[in-house]
């Protein structure tokens, strides 16, 4: 149940804009007017990511444990209910319980949150039983260190790109390579990539193919992108088209020509658009807008509009890019909570040690001067005279 808790937390912390979008289909079905890039969605992304990821901490190490199994037990109740109205109603195909990490069909998630709320009730009926793995006097230590670096994840993802990305468009992947030559591994998105002009003609391939630089500027909601960086762009679009390069708008096709010519005019933008499909757009850059920089057919990197490329594009690699590990940044970003985690943990093991050492070393003191007045007292009470023998 921990372990559910805090993988769960932890990948929606990781990528609150792609939760985000999973709950606009939730309050596009209610009729609520929110985005998945709107500040109060994305906040609650972020609040939900810690209620769920902290949980996890106190089962874990058996903090506060009859509070904690009884918040789980709520939360699961809430969880499986609105399983059971996604499994009926199916306002979004996949729940993004796990994010992009891990995709659950309605089904599969109505069975996961019937299993846990089954455990759940368990964790309530027999809470006493729980391991606590660390001393009530210095569990607020591991409680402080999990509020903060879930939240602190949670604001940086959010702020900027995921540390971690889950999504087909991962820094360094081969585009042509994957549209042209796919395999039974290669994700569908990458096979369906399209980027086409508002006229309908589409320049994938030669995009593609081109052996110098394109970047993309992707407004995944062009009502709702920051205008705040529109300066920078329109220097880095300047630059790039000087060199020979291309820059490119991308929208959804759903978008009209008032809204890009809204966006125009707010942007004083000088660059065309292109269009493409709109759950592709959301997963190019979770970021609104976001750049996208391909070479020779390869991401080569992407920015936040909140961490853009200086105007002279300093430190841009255009050749022998090397990308690190899904599983290296997974990894490093784990060890980040589990190190101090560990160190805590085993600090107060060796703190409670100490006090179990100290307390058997008096005892034992006290034993052996026990034993050794017992011995001085037996033999004078041997030379007693018997009153039996009087």
């Amino acid at each position: 149940m921990a372990s559910v808790l805090v993988i769960s937390g932890f990948v929606k912390a990781v990528d609150p804009e792609g939760m985000g979008y999973k709950l606009e289909g939730y309050l596009d079905y209610l009729g609520i007017p929110l985005g998945g890039t709107d500040t109060f969605t994305l906040m609650g992304v972020v609040g939900l990511a810690t209620i769920e990821f902290v949980l996890g901490i106190y089962l874990l190490l058996g903090i506060r444990r009859r509070l904690a199994a009884t918040a789980t037990l709520v939360l699961m109740t809430v969880m499986t209910a609105i399983s059971v109205f996604i499994y009926w109603v199916r306002p979004v195909e996949d729940c993004g319980c796990f994010g992009a990490a891990w995709t659950l069909g309605p089904g599969e998630t109505l069975v996961k949150n019937i299993i846990l709320l089954a455990m759940a009730i368990v964790l309530v009926r027999k809470s006493r039983f729980m391991l606590r793995l660390i001393t009530e006097r210095n569990q607020w230590i591991t409680v402080v260190w999990s509020w903060m670096y879930i939240i602190l994840l949670g604001l940086y993802s959010q702020q900027y790109l995921p540390p971690v990305d889950f999504t087909a468009f991962k820094t360094g992947v081969n585009l042509r390579q994957a549209w042209n030559s796919p395999t039974a591994e290669t994700p569908p998105a990458l096979i369906g990539f399209d980027l086409s002009t508002p006229e309908g003609n589409s320049l994938t391939e030669e995009i593609l193919a081109d052996t110098g630089a394109t970047f993309l500027l992707i407004l995944s909601d062009i009502d709702r992108a920051d205008d705040g960086c529109n300066d920078r762009i329109n220097d880095i679009c300047d630059l790039c088209q000087d060199k020979g390069g291309r820059f490119y708008a991308v929208a959804a096709h759903n978008t009209t020509e008032q809204q890009r010519n809204q966006w125009t005019d707010r942007s004083g933008a000088a660059y065309p658009y292109l269009l493409t499909d709109g759950d592709q757009i959301k997963n190019m850059v979770r970021s609104n807008p976001g750049l996208m920089l391909i070479h020779n057919g390869i991401i080569i990197d992407k920015w936040s509009n909140n961490n853009l490329p200086s105007s002279r594009m300093d430190g841009i690699r255009m050749e022998g890019i090397e990308t690190e590990s899904l599983h290296v940044t997974l990894a490093r970003l784990v060890l980040w909570f589990i190190l101090p985690l560990l160190l805590v943990i085993t600090a107060d093991r060796l703190w409670i040690g100490s006090k179990y050492y100290r307390h058997y070393r008096i005892m034992k003191r006290l034993l052996s001067q026990d034993s050794v007045e017992d011995a001085k007292s037996k033999p004078q009470a041997d030379n007693m005279p018997n009153a039996e023998s009087k």
